[in-house]
């Protein structure tokens, strides 16, 4: 989606009204898409972008020490502002913190906007068990309507857990394997006999049927959604 990007800010010039016009149509385009209850990726690219403006406003200080920094560009991967050292302050450098802060509040505003969509959805969608689940949940499949190609998409996932620094993180990978069209006999018990037929090693598998009363566009919302949810229910004891 990229309605806006670090760029936009870094790059701009010093005209105000241009800047904000800039800013807010970048921003209208986000909560136009949650108003279509499209989360993703409108809320993940305004977690990410405004969790860097903040990272550049709180080095603010490093601007005015005794050597004059000029921002370059920002690491994503670590997380860290490129600064090149320049003989002047260049002119605009205030104005591109005047525009953070001005554009930071309404940024955060969009945020609240598709956390409610997204709680609001979360609410609305529940996994059940197909069948006993076994004691291992780790591995098996989560089946999951599309209502766009009237099938019941098959994905078989994987839930692993892994450390980063102290904390503990559980991963999900998911692979589509199948898309089953939506008829009465296609239950999510006969799909998951079939399944256990066709693919011997998991003779016993974990298996989850998302069932939701809306029609949340899939790609955007839905499986985003039901997959973070999914990995909640693995992880129950």
């Amino acid at each position: 989606m990229n309605s806006l990007k670090l760029e936009s800010f870094l790059s701009s010039d010093t005209d105000w009204e241009k800047n904000q016009y800039k800013v807010l149509g970048g921003i209208k385009k986000y909560l136009n898409a949650f108003n279509k209850q499209k989360l993703y990726p409108a809320l993940s690219e305004l977690i990410e972008l405004t969790g860097i403006l903040e990272d550049i406003r709180n080095h603010k200080k490093l601007m005015k020490g005794s050597f004059p920094k000029q921002i370059t560009e920002y690491d994503i991967k670590n997380k860290k502002i490129i600064y090149e050292t320049i003989e002047k302050l260049s002119p605009d450098v205030e104005f591109l913190f005047d525009l953070i802060d001005w554009a930071l509040p309404l940024l955060k505003n969009a945020i609240e906007e598709g956390i409610v969509l997204y709680e609001y959805v979360e609410k609305n969608l529940r996994i059940e068990n197909v069948g006993v689940v076994p004691l291992y949940k780790n591995e098996g499949y989560f089946l999951i309507p599309d209502n766009t190609s009237e099938t019941v998409q098959v994905h078989r996932f994987e839930c692993s857990l892994f450390e980063s620094g102290k904390e503990p993180f559980r991963a999900l990978k998911t692979r589509l394997i199948d898309a089953i069209e939506k008829v009465i006999v296609n239950t999510p018990e006969t799909i998951k006999l079939d399944l256990i037929k066709r693919f011997k090693d998991l003779p016993n598998p974990a298996t989850f049927f998302c069932v939701t009363d809306h029609d949340f566009p899939f790609t955007e919302t839905l499986f985003p959604v039901a997959k973070r949810k999914l990995m909640g229910r693995v992880a129950e004891g």
